[in-house]
């Protein structure tokens, strides 16, 4: 009860004056402004989808969109969650907790918006969001028994994989471009980005000296930037094709 009282007591005594906080951000002042560029960014990013969900609603299905790039999203961000635990991070233990909420939002959405028609797909995908759950709750279980550094090295090699595997939609986009000569598929605003987005996960990587997150942010940045690239080579609509009509 002391201890207790003891506690209170301190966190009672400390200064949160917005003086004495300004202090703290400018005794570092350019790693802070890159952490808030980052936090800006990142939040943007993560938030993006919200417009899909305004699509889902005013039409009242989603039947058009898959599921894909959320749940390729949510496991990833969920094990990475996983790991800021691990290493004690607060401020990517903030932001990989509002990744999965906000995913997992978009994913119930998406579920709730499928219409009649396709009421077997749903069935499935309600099965495999749940299979998707309990196979993540297993895994940290097994993580959760393991000394934290295995746990650790294991948490950040499957995330960093996962990560990964993500990254591989890119090349296939890319050999869309190619095989079309145009890039109409995708818009550039988001692969634009999400490239920016990686660069400064590379950055905060290298600060924190992470071997699993600098792997993985490096890969997708080397994969987003090559897509974004083919913006620049191919134009982003079809061109109409001309059809002359001889006068008889």
């Amino acid at each position: 009860m002391i201890d207790s009282l003891s506690s209170l007591q301190d966190i009672a005594e400390v200064d949160i004056s917005p003086s004495r906080l300004l202090s703290i951000y400018s005794t570092n002042l350019l790693w802070n402004l890159f952490l808030t560029s980052t936090a800006i960014h990142a939040v943007a990013l993560i938030t993006s989808p919200l417009q899909a969900v305004y699509k889902w609603y005013r039409r009242q299905s989603s039947d058009s969109d898959t599921f894909l790039p959320y749940v390729c999203t949510i496991i990833p961000s969920a094990l990475w969650l996983r790991y800021a635990l691990f290493i004690h991070d607060a401020k990517l233990i903030m932001l990989q907790t509002y990744a999965v909420s906000m995913h997992a939002f978009f994913l119930t959405m998406l579920i709730y918006y499928k219409t009649k028609k396709v009421r077997v797909y749903k069935r499935r995908l309600i099965r495999m969001m749940l299979g998707l759950l309990v196979g993540l709750l297993l895994f940290f279980y097994l993580v959760g028994s393991m000394n934290d550094e295995e746990g650790k090295i294991l948490t950040g090699r499957l995330a960093s994989g996962a990560q990964m595997a993500g990254s591989l939609v890119c090349p296939y986009l890319i050999y869309r471009a190619i095989s079309s000569r145009c890039i109409d598929f995708v818009p550039l605003a988001p692969v634009a980005f999400t490239w920016v987005m990686e660069l400064h996960a590379i950055i905060y990587s290298v600060g924190i000296d992470d071997f699993y997150m600098l792997l993985a942010n490096t890969t997708f940045f080397c994969m987003d930037g090559s897509l974004l690239a083919m913006f620049f080579i191919f134009p982003t609509e079809k061109k109409a094709k001309v059809e002359r009509v001889e006068s008889v």
